[in-house]
């Protein structure tokens, strides 16, 4: 088998200096939510804390990427009340929207939903609707985009963000993953998927809403970084130039 791979010729570099802050997996709604460690890291953005070095990086940063399970949802697993301190689903937007308008309005939020999400679980995901989040509709430096999508930034930048419910699957199906780092290394996952040119290269084991004339999962433009969630793990790696 050969395999179409992913690769850039070169890094891409700006002849300016901006930062991109990642982040995912809030769950919000749920009792394990780190409410006080992201209050502290939205202080941080705002340049409210940290030393110098700190806080001048924290002024660089211009986007402020969410990749997907900003809830924690309602009704996704038997008794999932027993572990929720929000127990209903636009409750639990209205927290999302509380603490992200407290972020500097110069910091452009792009935000995918995951399959805790307020979205049909099978992929690729629709933008959280108006419906459930209407507050954050009402943000102007906020973008709710689809899972997945491409994002393309000052300095022509291709950010493709994707949850990542197909890691899982991937994992349990290679077993040189599986055995070696489990669910440890999630940036070993994609680096199989930018190999493949396909975020769930993996028929039949994931819920799939079909399209007539295309394939959204295909990997058709090759990203300058992807970002991926689910794992509940920060890793950062490079494949081919692309930053993982």
């Amino acid at each position: 088998i050969i395999y179409p791979d992913a690769v850039l010729e070169r890094e891409r570099y700006s002849d300016f200096d901006e930062y991109i802050a990642f982040s995912g997996d809030m769950h919000i709604g749920s009792k394990m939510f780190l409410e006080k460690e992201f209050l502290r890291f939205v202080a941080w953005l705002n340049g409210d804390i940290g030393d110098e070095k700190q806080i001048e990086a924290a002024k660089k940063v211009r986007y402020l990427f969410l990749t997907g399970d900003n809830v924690d949802g309602v009704g996704q697993y038997p008794k999932q009340e027993d572990f929720l301190n929000i127990k209903e689903c636009k409750k639990q937007y209205e927290k999302v929207w509380e603490i992200l308008r407290k972020i500097r309005e110069d910091v452009q939020i792009i935000i995918c939903p995951g399959q805790h999400d307020a979205v049909w679980v099978g992929e690729p995901q629709s933008a959280i609707p108006k419906k459930w989040a209407e507050g954050l509709y009402q943000m102007k430096n906020l973008h709710l985009v689809s899972n997945p999508a491409l994002v393309e930034i000052n300095g022509g930048f291709k950010v493709l963000m994707y949850h990542g419910a197909s890691i899982n699957r991937i994992i349990d199906e290679m077993p040189e993953i599986r055995i070696n780092y489990g669910h440890k290394s999630p940036t070993k996952v994609v680096k199989e998927m930018l190999k493949r040119r396909h975020l769930s290269s993996i028929y039949g084991l994931m819920d799939y809403v079909p399209f007539s004339d295309k394939d959204p999962m295909v990997i058709d433009i090759i990203p300058d970084i992807i970002a991926t969630a689910d794992q509940h793990r920060a890793e950062i790696d490079s494949y081919n130039n692309i930053l993982m």
